[in-house]
């Protein structure tokens, strides 16, 4: 089946626009989430250099750069790899960014946030669709390095993002052949269940916030979540594809 540009834009903004709770108003957590993340993935960035691994099939740490920006600031190039039909696009508009830029220049343009003209200026966008975002792909860096060790977040992060996936999780799993449980752990070793998606049959993600939330975005080979039920039940949900 093919997915339609109106179709995906439909879902995506639908699942960040669910998102707008007690977590994401004001001032709130969501746009610290956002702006302390740009910061902290364009330092690692700095650090790391161009040539550094990531957890994204193909992509090395200016690959992803490359993406974020295109994210930002060229809505017609960021359908690429999302849309067949927009695919060669997005490529030339990727090569035309890295021919004109240094990849010092690119962190920049990165830690500045998006350009003038962007839908991310609009007050609010950039405070709903990047928290998670980030996150997500902060961790593609960070979890590819050689002794990787997990970052202690802190409550105010992990509620946020136990809100996102609590709106963004029942996307992921709609293709789940049987039901998905989460069962969020915090610092204090309560635990927050939530439904991702219904079935007869259930598999229960345990572990915290963050680490569920990067299963769920597909990265399981990385993501430190346990998953109980039946082992048939288990088994099929293994093998879902998680996407938009």
């Amino acid at each position: 089946m093919v997915t339609t540009a109106s179709t995906l834009l439909r879902r995506w903004w639908g699942a960040l626009m669910r998102q707008d709770g007690v977590h994401t108003r004001g001032k709130g957590s969501a746009m610290s989430l956002a702006r302390t993340e740009r910061a902290a993935l364009a330092d690692d960035l700095d650090k790391l250099g161009p040539a550094a691994p990531t957890l994204c099939q193909g992509w090395l740490s200016d690959d992803l750069l490359c993406h974020l920006l295109i994210r930002e600031n060229d809505p017609i190039g960021a359908l690429g790899g999302q849309i067949d039909l927009f695919d060669e696009i997005g490529a030339r508009r990727t090569e035309k960014l890295e021919r004109s830029t240094s990849f010092a220049e690119r962190v920049q343009r990165f830690r500045s946030g998006p350009s003038r003209l962007s839908v991310f200026r609009i007050p609010g966008v950039d405070r709903i669709a990047n928290g998670a975002e980030f996150f997500i792909h902060h961790e593609d860096l960070l979890r590819a390095q050689p002794g990787w060790t997990p970052r202690t977040l802190g409550h105010q992060t992990e509620t946020h993002l136990a809100t996102s996936l609590s709106r963004m999780g029942r996307l992921f799993t709609r293709h789940s052949p049987v039901g998905v449980r989460a069962e969020l752990s915090d610092q204090t070793g309560a635990l927050h269940r939530i439904w991702l998606h219904p079935g007869d049959r259930i598999v229960t993600l345990v572990g915290l916030p963050s680490e569920v939330l990067l299963y769920c975005f597909g990265r399981t080979g990385a993501a430190r979540v346990e998953i109980l039920g039946e082992p048939e039940a288990v088994e099929a949900f293994r093998t879902t594809e998680l996407s938009v």
